[in-house]
């Protein structure tokens, strides 16, 4: 019992952290973080959303959106225990349309301890109404860029809860978590 108390704890401990990297850290080629995201409001700017930046026009309306990015603590069995640990990153993205209504244009800019860098991908409606009425989980990706070394790439992924509350971490109907539960993968240079 006693060892399962200090894996716990050591889990707790390096949540902020990024996953432990294999074999070693020195030998390691990406760092991975799993991490909250709640939609923060924010003032739209006049033209942070342009396509000359995005490359795609912009929705018509709420194109331009503001997230706070969240450490998790989860329980050894991987079931996450606390989804709002710490504030670690933040997100401005600009939303477009596509030729498929289900699935949007994605683009964003990313501050992550102390970096800046760029994503650039869609998002697809997976479902309607679903677990329940005015509910509709969604996927995003995003390829990111413009890290700094030693990063080459990397790839954010999003498994996401939309409902009809706008901003903050509570869903509407309640009892689900919003907005998403994102992966972030960093790759490194081989040297």
């Amino acid at each position: 019992m006693r060892h399962a108390w200090i894996a716990g704890i050591a889990l707790i401990v390096t949540a902020c952290a990024p996953v432990a990297r294999y074999p070693s850290s020195e030998a390691s080629l990406e760092d991975i973080y799993v991490l909250r995201s709640i939609r923060d409001p924010a003032t739209a700017t006049s033209d942070g959303c342009a396509a000359s930046k995005t490359g795609f026009e912009p929705l018509q309306s709420d194109a331009e959106r503001t997230f706070s990015f969240w450490s998790i603590s989860s329980a050894p069995d991987g079931h996450v225990a606390n989804a709002k640990v710490r504030r670690v990153a933040g997100l401005r993205a600009c939303m477009g349309p596509t030729s498929e209504r289900p699935r949007q244009n994605f683009y964003a800019e990313i501050e992550l301890n102390g970096m800046s860098f760029l994503g650039k991908g869609e998002c697809t409606a997976l479902l309607l109404d679903f677990p329940e009425s005015k509910l509709f989980p969604v996927r995003c990706q995003l390829l990111l860029s413009g890290l700094p070394p030693p990063y080459v790439g990397g790839l954010l992924t999003t498994n996401t809860m939309t409902s009809a509350a706008a901003f903050g971490g509570d869903t509407q109907p309640p009892g689900y978590t919003q907005a998403s539960i994102a992966t972030i993968r960093l790759w490194r240079i081989k040297q």
